[in-house]
């Protein structure tokens, strides 16, 4: 079975991305370097939560092993 990792400064670098496009879509002025800090920060904890929440979830979707499953490992092991 293949194990699934989940990347999380892949996932802090779209979702800084993502803000940054969707505040530049909005009539503010241009974000200065305590704007961007921030976005960093909070770009940063919102990876840790959704990498944390897509483990659990590729945890939820493996197949349960049974008892019998695990006795043929033991045996074959």
């Amino acid at each position: 079975m293949e194990k699934k990792k989940v990347s999380k400064k892949a996932l802090r670098s779209l979702l800084k991305d993502s803000v940054q496009q969707s505040i530049s879509h909005l009539q503010l002025p241009e974000a200065n370097k305590k704007v961007k800090k921030i976005i960093n920060r909070s770009s940063k904890k919102l990876a840790s939560e959704f990498s944390h929440l897509l483990k659990k979830e590729f945890k939820r979707s493996k197949p349960k092993k049974t008892k019998a499953d695990k006795a043929v490992e033991s045996v074959a092991a």
